[in-house]
């Protein structure tokens, strides 16, 4: 009963062209037969060039990477998962595992095998005990909203397409993280398929090495995400602000400066409290009719009544130059989160007819981990205002709170005792702007490089970066690289980032905790 089959219909309309392309070397997909047989085996989907999605299907969020898989699969159930590895084992092929595609250095795809798990997307909440198990491939858009209906929250991202297989492997920070920690730090236990094609659980007391490295170590490297756990807490209504300072003229600038000096003697490390969180963004902003002006945005939640957030935001408000823009009374985060960017203007506010949507873009982050004189962030923001286009955006992820009282040991997110991530976004429509933004960009690499501390949030990827191991794990990456070693031996999770393995063998008397068996969920 095949004409009752839609996916075998697929596959006798497809592997005819797939033979086809293949006699006549018109393609750069895996040899036909391997495609052949893996459709048959597999719930979900494959997909080779040449097919009439594949120009669609290989595309990444960001327009500025283009990469060509020689296969895309689209996984639905763990089979899939052991199958696709299989077949890129037998073709010694990379393996690169796709959630969202939001990569900000192009990793969510590369030209090999591309295991994309978006459809791998359930959620199961457990409200008794405050858990759930989520698939990699949900992004926030679902997961929140299936949180909200038991009054229950995770700290989580501000974009609503982001899913949490990236997310959470690379730590994720989120409007809540201070109150609540990153993302990573809320999961009880993942589990994994790795390169010979078994799955293991991993948590405090099982595969324990592997439960650090993966909650903060990215994804890709250790093996394919297929499920995380996450702890909840009760509550999902928070109470929300937006304070604006001006920066169109030089006295407008300064004030803004002194109000950085300002928040980060009193009010990040110290003085603000646990159940605050907020960003400051540098962005133009202003009527569609009218120039953009640079302003400094400071938007933030509260874990409580709108009065104590009053309270406490009366010395911020005392500051030269600053505006209450907004307060907002407790509502659903998922409402709130979409205001505080958005309202009354987008971050940043592109024209409704740009094409490509959104434009092709470059990120770089850099921690901040030492405090900066008025004068220091005077000089950050006129670069700032110099920018040639009005779509830059430069923003700051406060750190301390419920980040900082994690132990920098707890798990492969190091980044705890610092103020903030500061990363600079640039965007552009055509060639030309390419290149005049990126040299922007650089122009800001020189101008941030006194005060970096040589870290960078390993979510916000560039490609360019040679030391990235230093730079994402500090003197943990010899540690992860002795993880990845015992995980995947065969370097089989592979891209231009991945963790490098280990030239020389493990030495149980260095790494003792990494000479036990892996504990797969079969038992062996």
């Amino acid at each position: 009963m095949l004409w009752y089959d839609s996916h075998a219909q697929r596959l006798r309309r497809v592997a005819p062209a797939w033979k086809a392309r293949a006699e006549i070397g018109q393609t750069d997909a895996i040899p036909p037969h391997y495609a052949e047989e893996l459709q048959k085996r597999i719930v979900g989907t494959v997909v080779l060039p040449g097919d009439p999605d594949y120009d669609r299907d290989r595309l990444l969020t960001n327009p500025r990477f283009s990469a060509f898989p020689q296969v895309i699969v689209y996984c639905e159930v763990e089979n899939d998962v052991a199958e696709c590895i299989h077949v890129a084992r037998a073709l010694s092929l990379p393996v690169v595992v796709r959630s969202g595609g939001h990569s900000t250095g192009g990793f969510s795809s590369q030209d090999g095998f591309l295991i994309d798990v978006s459809r791998m997307n359930e959620v199961v909440v457990d409200p008794a005990n405050l858990s759930a198990w989520v698939g990699p491939g949900t992004n926030f858009r679902k997961f929140n909203a299936k949180l909200q209906y038991f009054d229950l929250h995770t700290p989580g991202g501000a974009c609503a397409d982001v899913c949490i297989g990236g997310y959470m492997q690379g730590g994720g920070y989120g409007f809540t993280a201070r109150m609540f920690g990153m993302n990573c730090d809320q999961v009880q236990a993942v589990r994994l398929m790795l390169a010979d094609g078994r799955m293991v659980d991993a948590d405090e007391n099982t595969n324990s090495d592997l439960f650090w490295a993966v909650r903060g170590g990215t994804g890709s490297n250790f093996g394919v995400l297929l499920a995380v756990k996450y702890r909840l807490y009760k509550g999902n209504d928070f109470a929300g602000f937006s304070i604006v300072w001006s920066m169109n003229t030089d006295e407008e600038a300064a004030n803004a400066a002194r109000a950085l000096a300002w928040l980060q003697e009193h009010f990040m490390r110290t003085g603000a409290p646990d159940n605050l969180g907020y960003q400051m963004i540098w962005a133009f902003e202003g009527p569609v009719t009218q120039p953009k002006e640079p302003m400094l945005l400071m938007r933030g939640m509260y874990r409580g009544p709108t009065e104590e957030l009053e309270t406490i935001l009366k010395p911020v408000l005392d500051l030269p130059g600053s505006t209450l823009q907004a307060l907002y009374d407790p509502q659903p985060y998922t409402d709130l989160n979409r205001i505080l960017l958005s309202e009354p203007y987008e971050v940043p506010e592109f024209p409704a007819d740009m094409v490509p949507m959104p434009p092709p873009e470059a990120k770089l982050s850099r921690y901040l981990a030492r405090p900066l004189a008025a004068s220091d962030w005077l000089g950050l923001i006129d670069y700032f205002r110099t920018s040639p286009s009005p779509y830059t955006i430069a923003a700051m992820e406060i750190y301390g709170g419920a980040i900082a009282a994690v132990g920098c040991e707890s798990n492969a997110f190091i980044h705890r005792d610092v103020y903030c991530d500061l990363f600079f976004d640039v965007f552009w429509v055509s060639e030309d702007e390419r290149e005049t933004m990126l040299s922007f960009l650089e122009g800001w690499e020189k101008r941030i490089a006194p005060y970096w501390c040589g870290r960078v949030y390993q979510n916000y990827p560039t490609p360019k970066n040679q030391n990235f191991g230093e730079n994402y794990w500090g003197e943990r990456y010899a540690l992860l690289r002795a993880i990845k070693t015992k995980y995947d031996p065969g370097n089989l999770f592979r891209y231009p980032q991945s963790i490098a393995l280990l030239e020389e063998p493990l030495d149980s008397a260095v790494l003792p905790e990494l000479s036990g068996p892996i504990a797969y969920c079969d038992g062996t």
